[in-house]
This record gives structure tokens, sequence and C-alpha cells, in this order.
């Protein structure tokens, strides 16, 4: 910021003519402390975009025809009552999402060590909204629904909006070049991140395609109880993520004291990642057993957790 003067009456012009080489010593030694140093605020605004994602997912569920409320004969059955019940011990399956897209916002304190130097402290929201559903995927990467043929016509998960709360420290370094001053920065934070996630699948309504029952010695009874149920899933997963950032853009002077800035960023998170239980598991409780001594739960996450990000803002230097 430049030191203005502006005198207040009119002087000689010999009187004037002396104090001018006074003058410009003390402007030129003035407003490099004020342009060099100094706390700064900015705020901007634009547009991000979320890569494509793999949701894999895994529950501590057993086979159907381990369910006690399926088949009431289960204890008779090899490992229908082992131990081993952890998050993916059983099932693990994937689905895979396109790419989405959203608005970011953010504002940040900053300050300036020196003319090329600047450390600021940053928050920024962003969502994305993906609203999108995809075929459920077997660890061999065929759909669920294919393996199962007419018993699974429906085997499915949906992603609808990614959202976070982002907190960073960022480091940058401006390369003046007259009223444009390029720069380049790098950031480390943390993110409260939420991604909204449900999955459906439905067994057909006739017991003839329920293969499952096949071979059971209560082989009729477990058809029926199967045919047309539905599993369900349906949440907003949450995680504390960390991560990291790179920033690039340019600046442009419209006052002493206001910049005009236009930045692309590229942040990555680590794995989002949580658990839930199902709204319905082949249409009853989240429970394996009728006394709940067995309940249900499914893990639920991605690595796809990045965005991509362009934005303009202004920059207030003090």
């Amino acid at each position: 910021m430049q030191l203005m003067l502006f005198p207040r009456r009119t002087i000689a012009i010999s009187t004037l003519a002396a104090a001018l080489p006074a003058a410009a010593t003390l402007a030129a030694a003035a407003a490099p402390a004020a342009a060099e140093t100094g706390f700064y605020v900015r705020a901007e605004f634009g547009a991000n975009l979320a890569p494509d994602a793999t949701m894999q997912v895994g529950d501590n569920d057993r086979p159907s025809r381990c369910d006690g409320f399926v088949n009431p004969q289960y204890a008779l059955l090899p490992g229908c009552t082992d131990p081993n019940r952890s998050l993916d011990a059983v099932d693990q399956w994937s689905s895979r999402f396109d790419g989405a897209s959203g608005l970011l916002a953010g504002t940040a304190l900053g300050y300036r060590f020196s003319p090329r130097l600047r450390l600021e402290l940053e928050y920024f929201f962003r969502h994305a909204a993906f609203d999108e559903s995809s075929d459920i995927l077997a660890p061999s990467g065929q759909p669920y629904a294919a393996l199962f043929g007419a018993e699974l016509p429906n085997a499915e998960e949906r992603l609808g909006s990614a959202a976070s709360h982002n907190a960073f420290v960022n480091l940058l370094v401006d390369f003046p070049a007259g009223r444009a001053t390029p720069y380049l920065g790098i950031g480390v934070g943390l993110a409260d991140a939420t991604l909204e996630y449900g999955s459906y699948w439905a067994r057909s309504i006739d017991p003839a395609t329920v293969e499952t029952a096949a071979g059971l010695p209560n082989e009729d009874e477990v058809r029926r109880n199967l045919a047309g149920t539905v599993t369900l899933a349906q949440s907003t997963l949450r995680d504390t993520l960390s991560g990291y950032q790179a920033l690039a853009g340019v600046s442009f002077e419209l006052t002493d004291s206001l910049d005009l800035d236009l930045k692309a960023r590229w942040t990555e998170f680590s794995e989002l990642r949580d658990e839930g239980s199902y709204v319905l598991l082949r249409s009853h409780e989240s429970n394996l057993r009728a006394d709940g001594s067995e309940p249900v739960r499914y893990s639920a996450g991605t690595g796809d957790t990045g965005l991509l990000a362009l934005t303009v803002g202004l920059r207030y230097d003090f």
C-alpha cells in the first residue's frame, strides 16, 4: 500500500522544490514497508469437480441360509454359527460412479512476510452432486444381478451429494510482475466430510427362482421366506479426513489494497469410511437372530475423495 500525501494549502514554489527530495526519500522508505508485510483477508467463490468414485463396501452378514428369520434350521448348517463375524469378513463388493460437480466457497486470513512469501489460514466449503445409481459388483467384477440371475433382479448402490467443511494452512510464493502477480502454494489440513449413500437388493417374488435355498432340508420353506425380500441401506457417511493441496493462480491489482484473485486448486484427502445398520435386511431388522444377538452392520467408503476447483476472489491488504 503506498502512502499518498495530499497538501492542504498552497506553498511557494521554492519551498516545494526544496522539500521534494526529502519527501521522495520518505515515501520510498515508507511504501515498501506497507507493501511487503502485513495481514490480509480474502474471499473466493467458484466450481469444483470430484473425480470418478469407486465405493468399497463390506458387512458382517452371514449367507442368507444362515438368517434365523429366513431359515429356522440355520444352526444345523456348517458355518452358520462360526464366531468370525467382523466387518468385511463375509461379503465384499464395490460399485463405480462418474465424477460429480458443484460449488466451492471460502475465506482466509493471511500474513505477508515479504513481497514473495505469504502464510494463510483458510476455510472453504465444497459441495458436489453425484446423484447416480450403479450396479453392485462382486469381487470378480461381475454385477451381482447377473450372477444370481432371475433370483436377484435388482442389486444397486446410489450416491447422492458429497460435502465437506475444510480447514487448511497454506504457504504461498508470489512472483511479482507489475500489476499481475502469479503465485504457487501448498497446504495441509483437515475436512469434516459427508457422503450420501444407499444400497438396494431385491429378490424375485417367485420362490421357484430362489436358488439360494436349493439342497436345504427345508428348501421349500426357505424359498418362500426369501422370495420378495429386500435389503436396504440409506445413510449419510461421515468421516474426518486429512488432506493436502496444491494451489496456482494470479492476482491483479485493482487498488493499492485490493486485488482480484483467480485460482486453481487440486486437493487430495484420505479415505472416507463409515459404518451403519441396514434399514431392512431381507425385509426384517438389521439382525440375524430374533433375540437381537447378532446385529448386522456394514462398512462403506471410498478413497476417491479429492477435488479440482477454479475460483475467483478478492483479497484486501490491511
